[in-house]
């Protein structure tokens, strides 16, 4: 009922057109329901007066027969045009939404979360929610209001019969429904868990394919894909089958109804409690008013399935996120170009590990000043860099900008104030500019250039036919480890940021073309001023660097310019030898 509940206020933004949705098919309905009646009247009259030689007034029925038709024609269209106009409106909301509440999450909960797993949340889930308006709400709905004007408009010619009708609509609005509720709840929600199962292993597949391939894992891949297929056509089979079983159970009451009302019209019109001309106009009633009940048993197999889903996409959405500090009036990084970074006995530990991944760090950085931190795997420099970037909350000490607690300052203009290039950077199916327009999306054709020619890739983009307009694949295939990692620096530096943060961005790199982005970059650092911090273990950017930090096992255990470490710090020098 939760689920059901927040569905509810999600669809808000969109309770306009889901109203005017609702009462179109009414409309549409209570006319198709008003057409098969009088019809049957108007025919059973028009028998009777050709057998009996008497004279009727057949313009106003006939009147009264084509205007119901076109009610129910224009009706239906209506119905179709705005109810699907309601469900995309509430679907591209509910996209929207989750990425809005999903975005904020990712730097805290990365380690939990896994792309394919997020993919089918973000596309099957919420397509399973498509079917709560359009097949769930809109269905009980309708019954809930047709239902009883039918019974009342029965009643009116005979109570009997209304009681066996609202019996009978009982039976099959509400005791099928439940029953198929109960009996398809379990394979529904399994059905859900084996969709994102086989998703995730899909995307996991073709993901990795080179990997698969080169460590002969198809066959392996091919099972599991297999056996979850399997799993999943067998429940998907039987939720079919109990389907049809109640759709032949609805339709065998259906005729059911239609046979008690002749039993029950017939003895009336035989005593003259009732006028022969309302036996088939009522048979045809009751069989139509049906129609507002037909659509209820296939509503509720759906239901767990779109509850399931909700509970899905709720469980990324309820993940906690450290709430932000009252910001203070103006922007902090308007200034923060004056003042210096500085991470003051700060320490962290990530959410249940036993040891600190940072412990007591003390570190500045001036404006304009270039840093290096060097480290061994796993000493806490990506740490460093991500607390930097607002990607986690500071647990103890404090890290300010210009004399600010981050904490304080809103994230969006914490990544206007920094620009990083990490080596897990994405690169998007789409042209190179476009992927350069992620960072900079005013950018100017020089300033593309430019930034281009510092990453390193202005000969190459010259060689390519469609030069910046060249088509990428999917995550940069195509695209040479080293020539991902120089657009990625490109991005970066195209940020008009104070801080530049660059996690290896040589990496990968001929010494060759390593020395000329080096070269390059100190000529963009001298053009823009920004400050740079680098993690890096090459000797020659180390040497461009105005302070070096090193840092083991979460501490920083040395400081100073290159040739001063190197005569002071053995441990620099074995991680020189190392690397």
């Amino acid at each position: 009922m939760n689920e059901f509940l927040r569905l509810c206020a999600l669809m808000r933004p969109q309770l306009g057109w889901m109203l005017l949705g609702a009462l179109v098919s009414l409309l549409s309905l209570l006319a198709n329901i008003s057409l098969l009646a009088v019809s049957g009247w108007f025919l059973t009259i028009m028998a009777m007066a050709g057998l009996t030689g008497a004279s009727i007034n057949y313009f106003t029925p006939g009147a009264i027969v084509r205007f119901l038709a076109i009610v129910r024609t224009v009706g239906k269209y209506a119905e179709r045009l705005v109810t699907h106009q309601a469900t995309f409106k509430v679907i591209a909301h509910l996209r929207v939404h989750f990425y809005r509440q999903l975005e904020p999450l990712i730097p805290y909960h990365q380690l939990q979360l896994r792309s394919g797993d997020l993919m089918s949340r973000m596309q099957q889930d919420i397509d399973h929610i498509d079917n709560f308006y359009l097949r769930i709400l809109l269905p009980l709905t309708l019954a809930l209001i047709s239902v009883p004007l039918v019974c009342s408009a029965v009643a009116y010619f005979s109570p009997l019969l209304a009681l066996w009708v609202a019996a009978a609509l009982l039976l099959l609005g509400l005791g099928i429904p439940f029953l198929s509720y109960l009996w398809c709840k379990r394979s529904a929600v399994q059905q859900v868990a084996l969709t994102a199962t086989l998703k995730l292993q899909l995307v996991d597949s073709v993901s990795a394919i080179k990997e698969v391939l080169v460590y002969q894992l198809t066959g392996s891949y091919q099972q599991q894909i297999n056996r979850v297929s399997q799993e999943l056509y067998q429940v998907e089979l039987a939720l079919h089958r109990r389907q049809t079983l109640f759709e032949s159970m609805s339709f065998i009451l259906i005729n059911m109804m239609v046979l008690i009302s002749l039993l029950i019209t017939v003895p009336l019109a035989q005593q003259g409690h009732l006028a022969p001309e309302y036996i088939a106009s009522l048979a045809l009633l009751i069989l139509v008013c049906v129609e507002t009940v037909l659509a209820l048993p296939l509503a509720m197999q759906l239901l767990p399935a779109t509850l399931a889903s909700a509970r899905r996409l709720f469980e990324i959405m309820d993940k906690s996120v450290p709430q932000e500090s009252e910001h203070p009036e103006g922007s902090a990084v308007e200034n923060a170009v004056l003042g210096e970074v500085a991470f003051k006995r700060v320490s962290f530990s990530y959410p249940d590990a036993k040891e600190p991944v940072l412990k007591n760090i003390n570190l500045s950085l001036q404006p304009g000043e270039k840093v290096a931190i060097i480290g061994a795997s796993g000493a806490g420099k990506s740490t460093l860099v991500n607390l930097l970037m607002g990607f986690w909350p500071i647990e103890q000490g404090q890290l300010t900008i210009a004399g600010v607690p981050i904490a304080k300052i809103k994230a969006q203009e914490l990544r206007q104030y920094t620009a990083l290039m990490s080596q897990s950077g994405h690169v998007f199916k789409s042209t190179i500019a476009d992927n350069l327009r992620l960072a900079q999306p005013n950018m100017t054709e020089t300033q593309m250039h430019s930034a281009l020619d510092s990453a390193g890739l202005k000969a190459w983009i010259a060689s390519l036919p469609d030069g910046v307009n060249t088509w990428l694949g999917e995550t940069g295939s195509g695209l040479s480890g080293g020539q991902k990692q120089r657009l990625m620096l490109a991005q970066a530096l195209l940020r008009e940021s104070h801080v530049l943060v660059l996690d290896e961005p040589t990496k990968g790199l001929d010494p060759l073309t390593e020395q000329s982005i080096v070269n390059k970059l100190s000529l963009h650092l001298a053009r823009t001023q920004q400050s740079l911090i680098m993690i890096t273990h090459k000797p020659v950017m180390l040497q461009q660097m105005d302070n070096i930090v090193v840092m083991e096992q979460g501490h920083i255990v040395a400081q100073g310019k290159h040739g001063d470490l190197l005569d002071s710090c053995a441990y620099y020098q074995d991680l020189l030898d190392y690397f």
